[in-house]
């Protein structure tokens, strides 16, 4: 099973793969959920929410609903994901 870590939460993540083909996969399925999605490097992309989420906690179930959908389809894959309010001001 694949093994999701959170380490914080926001609106906005950033979300790191083991693999490009994964992270390429996974931004392409966030893209059709209407997400924003921007590469960083290979294995990892900052995503933010569609336009319709309306607060911090909106965003954050939408984009962690995504992220279990996309982890049951592909179960092998394991996502780090941070938070972009987890960031040191």
């Amino acid at each position: 099973m694949a093994n999701v870590q959170a380490v914080g939460y926001c609106g906005g993540m950033t979300i790191e793969l083991t693999t490009p083909a994964a992270a390429h996969a996974l931004a392409d399925y966030l893209r059709r959920c209407e997400c924003n999605v921007l590469f960083l490097d290979d294995l990892v992309f900052e995503v933010s929410p569609p336009e319709r989420s309306q607060t911090p906690r909106q965003a954050r179930i939408e984009l962690n609903a995504y992220l279990r959908v996309w982890q049951a389809l592909n179960p092998t894959e394991d996502i780090t994901v941070g938070f972009e309010e987890d960031a040191p001001s």
